[in-house]
């Protein structure tokens, strides 16, 4: 029956075991360890009788003992017991003078975490204080021979009586290098029994020769059977089956072990993860040291090491299985246990020396190493800035996958997968080299398992090319296509879609749009590609409202050669109605003669919308034979378009159509023509400053039949404003006689801005109106906030699509205003109208609305580039 102390010896006993642990947590000096100090110091003296032999604290097993009395204890008072007794202490002595120093030196000797402090270093260190240490002696002994048989001793004795504590032996390399030492022990006992061996002796552990690769695997299949029986049998047996496996071993492998022992008694475990069973650290020290060993003297190739450290592998793997402590910790720390083979590969390169690494790697035989470990030395000399050394191992690397050797190939092409993106943030060369080696073994290769990891690595490489726009790669690239779509189509059709070129040309143009001079091996890259490349040009110079852009991207053009300009030829030739118009902007800068040839034949049977988008296109291309493509085209276009066309043949500034215009402009109209066209003719002759039609602008002011105007007070403000352009002194000279006052002539058109940003300009000032004009059509409302002669921007409550015409009814007053309008511009809930025919008197009430709702101010100012038409595209200016 566990007796009870009194109450200040368990308090004691209990806060010098906190005050050990906090010592070796914070160190002595710390606040906590001090206050602690102080606590544990004032029990001692209340548990100490005045006289005596003081206080007797030992330890036994998992209890504890107080003046020989054991004493109710919890799991860390059960702790502490086996912490002293694994120290070889027996019991701690306190006299009843000890001092508050003496229990300072005590907390300052004790043995800190792992440390290896022996029983007599801490004897010596608590000398000449009030404390004292006791040693475990079981037996008497003879002091010739206690320090070969001590480590016999204890183990036989101390493990025999507590069978639970074989684990914690077989995590420590020192106890280890006891349990071989006791082992040792027992054979001089037994050779000094055997007749004619002299007493005392002990085999001999020197190496007769180097390990064998089976000693070696005998050795690790010693370790699990150890550890095996150490989990089946909780260790009681634990000594003597290490000594009997220890015992049927060669003497070089003896050798080798207390070798590996040794070495890992000296080295710290790693801090930043869960700590491995010391036979799996000696079992992978023991592997390692003996592949490089062998690796060294040149007895195997570095392919063979990897098979040797396999069946190695293989061992210890079933070691971790049996040991499967380490695992537990590893999966509460969320890591996961990568196969031992690996874990050996690894070990192995990093204790290859620095020249052996590099001559490997520069070798044929390169692609024996595995990708991490290339990855691993190829950074560390970048980080050196030794690239050319670097670059020389890469490119050796990506060589060997065009080995004789199947098993070559295929590592090298799981490899050269995984360093994908380190070739690509490599040399351009490099890359380059990847591709073509790997597009090479590709057109040759026969097995399809490796076809299929050759094209998975040509592939992935590809793909790093266009990540890292290195253009050179990426039309080497192109070039292998081509060459394995030489020897099997098929096959070269399914790595297209998945190296994705075309699919990234998008981003391709915007890399030659962002920069004055096109990259290096890009415009070969588009140059390649020519059709899919002049249909991502053709709508983005479509939907281009930017000058500079639009000059940009026909430079682009341009450079695709001849195949991108028959291509869209063609297309306006013979292709879908949804389609040729389309071509006719960009065709008409790259190739006019064609545009003037076959445009005139189609334009006639298309649609309003699609010749809306034809004029459109052509006026903002700015090509010099735009103007004269317009007027040839202008007896074939809808005559709701006419008035349009003939605004963007002024815009073009092209004095070549002043003749035509002249003729519209004294009445000889286009075939289904309104008189609309005829005021718009006139508009144009003043932006073209026609000297030629001034004779027949005043006629048009100043004629008159009987008592009244010839013609509409319209035409004659349009053909006033036109001689104010081209002849203001003369024009101001004659405006009294012509009856139009200087408020008639408000809201002049607006002149061609040369040197414009815009591919489209406005025709009229934009007005904001002191109040919104409600206006409707077939089937919504609108209200619209801004108008000029030529069109406005209103709100609307339901989507209107560009190209949309519109009869629209302006409700002002007692009498609705009407016109004919086209859709520019449709954001949310705001569209934007261009005026495509309206009769001249409804214009005369619409320039009165204007006169009488304007408001003065910035809007309403002569022609300059308004931030409010920022970069709008062309089919979406008003």
């Amino acid at each position: 029956m566990i007796e009870t102390k009194p109450i200040p010896a368990r308090a004691f006993v209990r806060n010098l075991n906190i005050l050990l642990k906090f010592a070796r947590m914070y160190g002595f000096d710390h606040a906590r360890t001090a206050e602690q100090f102080d606590a544990t110091w004032h029990d001692l003296q209340a548990s100490l009788p005045a006289e005596g032999a003081g206080l007797l604290l030992g330890a036994t097993g998992s209890q504890l003992l107080i003046d020989s009395s054991p004493i109710e204890t919890t799991t860390p008072e059960k702790n502490f017991a086996q912490l002293l007794s694994g120290a070889g202490l027996a019991s701690i002595q306190f006299s009843p003078h000890v001092t508050r120093e003496d229990l300072a030196q005590l907390v300052r000797a004790f043995p800190a975490g792992r440390d290896t402090t022996t029983v007599e270093q801490w004897k010596e260190a608590l000398l000449g204080t009030g404390i004292r240490a006791n040693e475990i002696r079981f037996i008497a002994e003879d002091a010739a021979t206690a320090d070969t048989k001590v480590a016999a001793q204890l183990i036989a004795r101390t493990l025999g009586a507590d069978a639970d504590r074989l684990r914690n032996w077989l995590n420590d390399p020192q106890k280890l290098i006891q349990l071989m030492a006791a082992a040792e022990a027992s054979h001089a006992d037994a050779a000094r029994a055997e007749p004619g061996e002299p007493a005392g002796a002990a085999p001999s552990l020197a190496s007769s020769g180097a390990l064998k690769e089976d000693e070696l695997v005998g050795l690790l299949k010693m370790f699990c059977r150890i550890g095996q029986a150490g989990e089946m049998t909780g260790g009681a047996q634990g000594p003597g089956i290490f000594q009997e496996q220890l015992a049927k071993l060669p003497e070089n492998a003896q050798l080798t072990l207390r070798q590996a022992l040794t070495n890992l008694a000296s080295q710290a475990p790693p801090s930043n993860q869960p700590e491995e069973p010391v036979l799996l650290r000696l079992a992978e020290q023991m592997a390692i040291q003996f592949a490089l060993d062998r690796y060294e003297r040149g007895e195997v190739r570095v392919d063979a090491v990897r098979q040797m450290l396999d069946r190695m592998g293989r061992e210890i793997e079933s070691l971790r299985k049996i040991m499967s402590a380490h695992e537990e910790k590893m999966a509460r720390a969320g890591l996961k246990a990568e196969p031992h083979a690996e874990i050996l590969d690894r070990q192995f390169w990093a204790a290859v020396p620095e020249s052996g690494k590099r001559s490997v790697l520069l070798s044929p035989e390169a692609w024996c190493i595995p990708p991490r470990n290339v990855r691993q030395y190829v950074e560390q000399l970048l980080a050196r800035g030794e690239k050319d050394t670097a670059k020389q191992i890469l490119s050796t690397y990506a060589h060997c996958i065009r080995s004789e050797e199947a098993e070559a190939r295929r590592r090298v092409a799981l490899s050269l997968t995984e360093l994908s993106d380190l070739y690509g943030r490599g040399e351009e060369s490099v890359l380059s080299e990847a591709i073509r080696e790997a597009g090479a073994q590709l057109m040759l290769e026969r097995e399809a398992e490796l076809q299929t990891r050759i094209s998975e690595a040509f592939v992935r490489l590809s793909q790093e090319a266009i990540r890292y726009r290195c253009y050179a790669a990426v039309q080497q690239a192109m070039a292998s296509l081509d060459g394995i779509e030489n020897q099997r189509p098929t096959f070269a059709q399914s790595l297209r879609p998945r190296i994705g070129i075309e699919g990234r040309l998008a981003e391709f143009l915007d890399e030659a749009l962002r920069t004055e001079q096109i990259p290096a091996g890009l415009g070969d890259i588009l140059r390649l590609l020519p059709r899919p490349v002049a249909s991502l040009l053709l709508g983005r110079f479509n939907r281009c409202g930017v000058r500079g852009d639009g000059e940009r991207l026909v430079q682009l053009a341009k450079s695709l050669g001849a195949e991108a300009v028959s291509q869209l030829r063609e297309l306006l030739r013979a292709g879908p109605d949804a389609e040729a118009p389309e071509t006719v902007g960009l065709l008409s800068r790259l190739d006019p003669a064609a545009v003037e040839q076959f445009l005139p034949d189609r334009i006639r049977m298309w649609p309003r919308a699609s010749q809306d988008r034809v004029i459109r296109q052509i006026a903002a291309a700015g090509s010099p034979e735009g103007c004269r493509v317009l007027l040839a085209l202008l007896g074939y276009l809808d005559p709701l378009l006419m008035p349009l066309a003939l605004d963007d043949i002024s815009m073009c500034g092209d004095a070549t159509a002043v003749p035509r215009l002249l003729q519209i402009a004294q009445g000889e109209l286009p075939e289904r023509a309104t008189v609309y066209v005829r005021l718009k003719a006139i508009e144009a002759l003043g932006r073209l400053r026609a000297q030629e039609a001034v004779a027949a602008l005043r006629q048009i002011v100043e004629a008159k039949q009987m008592w009244r105007w010839a013609n509409h007070s319209e035409l004659r403000i349009a053909a006033a404003q036109a001689l104010e352009k081209i002849d203001p002194d003369g024009a101001r000279q004659r405006l009294p006689a012509t009856g139009l006052s200087a408020e008639d002539l408000s809201f002049p058109p607006l002149d061609p801005m040369p040197g414009s940003r815009w591919m489209r300009q406005r025709r009229y000032a934009r007005l904001r109106l002191a109040r919104p004009v409600t206006a409707t059509t077939e089937n919504q409302r609108l209200e619209i906030k801004l108008l000029n002669l030529g069109g406005g921007v209103a709100l609307c409550e339901r989507h209107l699509t560009p190209g949309t015409l519109l009869t629209l009814k302006l409700n002002p007053g007692l009498r609705p205003l009407r016109m004919q309008a086209i859709v520019r511009s449709a954001r949310a809930q705001t569209v934007g109208f261009e005026v495509a025919d309206m009769d001249l008197e409804e214009r005369a009430r619409l320039r009165k609305l204007l006169l009488e709702l304007a408001v003065p101010g910035p809007t309403s100012a002569a022609p300059k580039e308004s931030s409010a038409e920022a970069p709008v595209p062309a089919d979406k200016k008003t």
